[in-house]
């Protein structure tokens, strides 16, 4: 070996070695699956965890042979060696996620009973971590296996959390990101994204004058009312594009929007029409994004058509 193919031969295994996994959850295959109607998975069992993220859809799951119903917005968390299947009796939109745990952690969220699945309604975690598998299918980095496991370990303990906090009264606060929710003036707009709203009816909910009004939003969010409102219903348009069939005109009509300034707002806003943000996002539905090298496909269940019962 030459100086050349050493020092080549060695800066392949230092990046090797560099490679970050998480320590308590590591991410073995990931993919957004969307099954068409009376489709599913036969019963199996492997020796890793799966979490069955329900966008929507119907039909049922079954888990050590009880059924139970598919609900959207759900998760469906399937423990190493407990069997279970997938029959879906309408079009089903879901994430698909396979790890392993290490013992401790994998006790920890064995306390809980994930029967049924439980309730989770934050898909735009989702949407980021499916974002970042998708990154290093294309362009692997060292630091994204890392995030990844990170990310979805935090989804895992925030439905827990969910789940032992039902009854509590969540804090309200006003920054400009996500936490924004709580925001009374957010929420009215979140509510009304179809509806033909304006500033002044929207001053006289709150009993503001509308100059006052434009300035707390300013202030708080750093933009208008109305632009406000203008960013949540792209924001929730491109959530329809990407995850329902509807037509572009009926998500024009959801978000309170005409066709064709919906397509113009797209244009300006992200750079392209609605149809090309639904194209690209449908280019990496059914792709198998693999995180771990000794995870092997071939031993996977494959799709299966289900007759109705």
């Amino acid at each position: 070996m030459n100086v050349l193919e050493y020092v080549e031969s060695s800066l392949r295994r230092s990046k090797k070695c560099m490679k970050l996994r998480d320590s308590q959850l590591q991410v073995l295959w990931t993919a957004r699956v969307d099954y068409s109607r009376n489709s599913g998975i036969k019963e199996h069992s492997h020796d890793f965890y799966q979490l069955l993220h329900i966008i929507d859809g119907k039909g049922s799951v079954s888990q050590e042979g009880r059924l139970y119903p598919v609900l959207s917005n759900h998760c469906y968390l399937f423990k190493k060696g407990v069997s279970h299947s997938f029959h879906f009796t309408e079009e089903t939109i879901t994430f698909d996620i396979k790890f392993s745990l290490a013992e401790e952690f994998a006790k920890y969220i064995a306390n809980y009973d994930w029967s049924g699945g439980l309730a989770f309604n934050n898909i735009a975690q989702f949407k980021e971590l499916f974002r970042l598998s998708s990154i290093n299918l294309k362009e692997t980095h060292d630091l994204l296996p890392f995030r990844i496991d990170v990310g979805y370990k935090g989804v895992l303990l925030e439905i827990v959390q969910d789940r032992n906090s039902q009854n509590s009264n969540p804090q309200i606060t006003t920054p400009v990101t996500e936490t924004d929710e709580g925001y009374p003036m957010v929420q009215y707009l979140k509510q009304n994204l179809s509806s033909k709203i304006n500033l002044e009816e929207m001053a006289e909910y709150f009993n503001f004058n509308s100059h006052y009004l434009i300035e707390l939003f300013k202030k708080n969010l750093g933009t208008t009312p109305m632009q406000y409102l203008q960013a949540l219903r792209l924001e929730k348009a491109k959530e329809y594009l990407e995850f329902t069939s509807y037509s572009v005109s009926e998500i024009a009509e959801l978000i309170g929007l005409t066709p064709q300034y919906f397509s113009r707002l797209c244009m300006e806003r992200l750079g392209m029409s609605p149809s090309k943000i639904r194209e690209q996002m449908r280019t990496v539905v059914g792709k198998d994004i693999i995180l771990e090298e000794d995870f092997s496909i071939d031993e996977q269940p494959t799709l299966t058509n289900i007759e109705g019962s």
